[in-house]
C-alpha cells in the first residue's frame, strides 16, 4: 500500500492540494491476504480553484487498497468538518478568513487601563480637631512617692508600645509631674499613629498603695452626617465610611476612605470635618458631598470593523452610573455599519461596601459579508453572548487594586449560506457554534509612583460540556482550555511627554471554535491591517507608543508615534500566512472642544499579506471622530 499512497499523495500534492489527512480506524477486507488499510478522509483544501476539479469524485472517504483507490461512502461529516457547498457555488479560498473576522472575540477586551495621564486625583479635605478634649488636671505637692505600678487603663491598640512607656516608671520613686509626661507621652504615641481624637489623663486617685492609674480615652464616632447627595442613597457613601470608622477612630484609615470615594465616579468632590460629640472621645463626622452627572451619552465614527462587514461603524451609546440610586450602572450601545448590527445592554450592581460588582450582559452581533467577490453568496453570520459575572477586590486602596472576578459566558454563532446553515470551518454543527465558558480573571493596578501606571490582568478560560455546547470529535468543540493575559504601562517621561507600552497574549493547547480565537489587526492592536488580520489559537502582540503634546494645553492636540508587533499560530489549523505582521507610524490625537474627540493614525505595514483590498484601514489609515457632551 506504501507505494500507491505515496502515487496518491505525490499527486495531490501537485494539484495544490494540502491534506490533513487522519488515520480514524482500519477497515478489514473479506478477500484473503488482504492488509487491514487506514480509512483516510480529507479535511480541507489550500487551494480551492485546483481542489474543484476533485470535488465531485474525492468528496468521499477513501480507502487505499492495493492498487487503487476506492470510494466507499458519501463524505457527510456534518459536526466534524466543515460544509460541502451547493452544487455549482465556488467559494473563494480566503472565506472561511472573512468569516473569522466578523465573529466578535473574547481578545476584544478593554485595556486594563484607559490611556490616561499617571497624574493623580485631588485628595479630599479633611479637617480635625487641634487636640482630644479630656479632663483638667490639678498638680499636687511635688514630692516624690514610691511607685510599684502603672495601670494603664481602656486602651485596645499599641499595648506593646504603651508598655514601653510606662515600665520605666515602675518600682522607683517618681514626682507627679513626671507622670504628668507619662501620660503626654501615652497621648503623644496616639497622636502619631493616626488615632488623632484619643488622648490619656490622670484620674483622681489614691497613690498612697503605689499603684498609678492612667485613664486612656479612645475616639470613636458617635455619626456621620452627609450634605448635598440628591439621587444618590446615603446607604451608599455610609458603608464605605463605616468600613474606616471602627473604634479607635484612625486619621490614616478615615483618609484612605475619603480618598476612595473621591476617585468614584459616581461623586466629583468630597470634603469632611471631624467635630467633637456629645462625650468624651466622642466624635460626629461632618462629610459634604457633590455628585458627579451619572447619565451619558454619546456618539463615534469610526473605521474601527472588517472591511467584509463594512469598515465604517456607526456607535450609539446611552449609560447611567445611578439608575436606582445606590451605584448600579446600565448602559446599552448600538454600533451598525453596511454589514453589521451589534446591540450591547449591560447592568451591574454593588453587592457589598467592599466594591463587589454583580454584573449580567447581553450581546447581539449579525453579520453579512458584503465584499464583491462574496456578495453572491448571500454569507451571514448571528452571534449571541449571554454572561453573568462577580467581581471583588481583594485588597483597595488609592493607589492599589487587585481583584478578582468570576463569570460564565453562553456564546452562540450561527454561520449562513445562501439563507441556510453553513460550516465554513471544522467544528460547528451545521453552521452552528455553541460554547459555555468559565472564565476566573485577576486584575491589577499601581498608581503608587506620581509618574508611573501599571496594570495588569490574566484571565483563565474553561470550556464546559454543559447548557448544549458543542461537543464532536473533530477536536474542535466547546471543550477547551486558554489563558488570556494583558499588561499595560503608562510612563511618564517628562511633564509633556507620556510612554505607553502594551503586551497582549492568548495561550491554549487545544483547537478553539472561531467565538475564542485571538484576532491581531486594525486600530486597537496593529494599524496599517485589516481589523482581524490574523486570527488563530495563539497569538503574542506587544506595542509601544508616544504622547507628545504640541500645544500649551496637552489635551488639544497630541503626536502619537507607534510601534506594533504580533504573531499568530494555530494548534490543528494551519497557521496564518503570514503569522506575524507589524508596523510603524504616527498619530493625532485631538480636543479641540470639550467632549470631542478626534484621532488619525497612519500605520505602514512593515511585513506585506496576500488579500490586501483597497479600503482605508488596508492602505494604513484609522480614524474616529467621538462626540460626548
Amino acid at each position: 500500500m506504501g507505494d500507491d499512497f505515496n502515487s496518491f499523495v505525490a499527486w495531490a500534492s501537485g494539484c495544490g492540494m494540502s491534506l490533513l489527512v487522519e488515520q480514524a480506524s482500519c477497515l478489514f477486507h473479506s478477500q484473503a491476504g488482504r492488509m487491514p488499510t487506514p480509512l483516510l478522509f480529507i479535511r480541507r483544501f489550500s487551494n480551492a480553484n485546483k481542489a474543484e476539479t476533485m470535488y465531485h469524485t474525492l468528496k468521499s472517504i477513501v480507502v487505499i487498497s492495493g492498487s487503487s483507490i476506492l470510494p466507499i461512502v458519501s463524505l457527510t461529516m456534518g459536526a466534524v468538518a466543515q460544509s460541502n457547498p451547493p452544487p455549482g457555488v465556488n467559494l473563494p479560498t480566503e472565506t472561511p478568513e472573512r468569516i473569522e473576522e466578523t465573529i466578535p472575540k473574547p481578545s476584544d477586551l478593554p485595556p486594563p487601563v484607559r490611556e490616561e495621564s499617571p497624574a493623580s486625583p485631588p485628595d479630599p479635605s479633611l479637617e480635625i480637631p487641634s487636640s482630644p478634649q479630656l479632663p483638667e488636671v490639678t498638680i499636687p505637692s511635688s514630692v516624690p512617692f514610691f511607685v510599684t505600678e502603672v495601670e494603664v487603663l481602656g486602651n485596645t491598640v499599641l499595648q506593646k508600645e504603651i508598655a514601653d512607656k510606662k515600665n520605666p516608671y515602675e518600682n522607683r520613686e517618681v514626682r507627679f509631674e513626671e507622670l504628668l509626661q507619662l501620660r503626654s507621652a501615652i497621648t503623644e504615641l496616639y497622636i502619631k499613629n493616626g488615632y488623632i481624637t484619643s488622648g490619656a489623663f490622670l484620674p483622681v486617685q489614691d497613690f498612697s498603695k503605689g499603684v498609678v492609674k492612667i485613664q486612656v480615652v479612645e475616639g470613636d464616632l458617635e455619626r456621620i452626617e452627609l450634605e448635598g447627595l440628591n439621587r444618590l442613597r446615603e446607604g451608599y457613601v455610609r458603608s464605605r465610611l463605616e468600613l474606616a470608622t471602627n473604634p479607635p477612630l484612625n486619621r490614616s484609615r478615615l483618609e484612605e476612605a475619603l480618598k476612595l470615594l473621591q476617585l468614584d465616579p459616581l461623586l466629583n468632590q468630597v470634603d469632611a470635618e471631624i467635630t467633637a460629640g456629645s462625650g468624651s472621645g466622642s466624635n460626629i463626622l461632618q462629610v459634604k458631598l457633590k455628585e458627579a452627572s451619572a447619565f451619558h451619552a454619546g456618539i463615534s465614527t469610526a473605521n474601527n470593523q472588517s472591511p467584509s462587514i463594512g469598515s465604517l461603524q456607526t456607535r450609539l451609546f446611552v449609560a447611567h452610573d445611578n439608575l436606582l440610586g445606590f451605584g448600579d450602572r446600565f448602559s446599552t450601545q448600538y454600533s451598525f455599519t453596511e454589514g453589521l448590527d451589534l446591540y450591547d445592554i449591560n447592568y451591574s450592581i454593588p453587592v457589598n461596601p467592599y466594591n463587589g460588582t454583580l454584573s449580567v450582559r447581553y450581546n447581539n452581533s449579525d453579520s453579512g459579508i458584503i465584499e464583491d467577490e462574496f456578495e453572491e453568496f448571500d454569507i451571514e453570520s448571528e452571534t449571541r453572548t449571554f454572561s453573568v459575572s462577580f467581581r471583588q477586590p481583594i485588597f483597595r486602596s488609592p493607589e492599589t487594586e487587585f481583584a478578582l472576578s468570576l463569570a460564565l459566558d453562553l456564546r452562540r454563532s450561527q454561520t449562513f449560506l445562501l439563507g441556510e446553515p453553513f460550516s465554513f470551518s471544522v467544528g460547528p454543527e451545521d453552521g452552528e457554534s455553541k460554547v459555555t465558558v468559565l472564565r476566573f480573571s485577576q486584575d491589577w493596578i499601581d498608581r503608587s509612583s506620581p509618574s508611573r501606571i501599571l496594570a495588569a490582568r490574566s484571565q483563565f478560560s474553561f470550556g464546559l460540556g454543559a447548557f448544549d455546547a458543542t461537543i464532536n470529535n473533530s477536536g474542535t468543540d466547546g471543550r477547551f482550555f486558554s489563558w488570556l493575559g494583558q499588561f499595560q504601562l503608562v510612563q511618564q517621561l517628562s511633564p509633556r511627554t507620556t510612554l505607553i507600552t502594551q503586551i497582549n497574549a492568548q495561550l491554549t493547547p487545544d483547537s478553539l471554535l472561531s467565538l475564542e480565537r485571538f484576532s491581531i489587526g486594525g486600530v486597537d492592536t496593529i494599524k496599517g491591517y485589516r481589523q482581524n488580520q490574523l486570527v488563530a489559537d495563539n497569538g503574542i502582540l506587544g506595542s509601544v507608543q508616544l504622547r507628545i503634546p504640541l500645544t500649551s494645553d496637552p489635551t488639544r492636540l497630541q503626536l502619537a508615534p507607534f510601534f506594533e508587533i504580533g504573531t499568530a499560530w494555530n494548534n490543528l489549523d494551519p497557521d496564518p500566512d503570514p503569522a506575524t505582521i507589524a508596523s510603524l507610524g504616527v498619530g493625532l490625537r485631538s480636543q479641540i472642544i470639550s467632549g470631542l474627540d478626534l484621532r488619525l493614525d497612519y500605520g505602514i505595514p512593515l511585513i506585506e499579506v496576500n488579500n490586501r483590498g483597497n479600503s482605508l484601514q488596508e492602505n494604513g489609515f484609522h480614524f474616529s471622530v467621538g462626540y460626548q457632551p
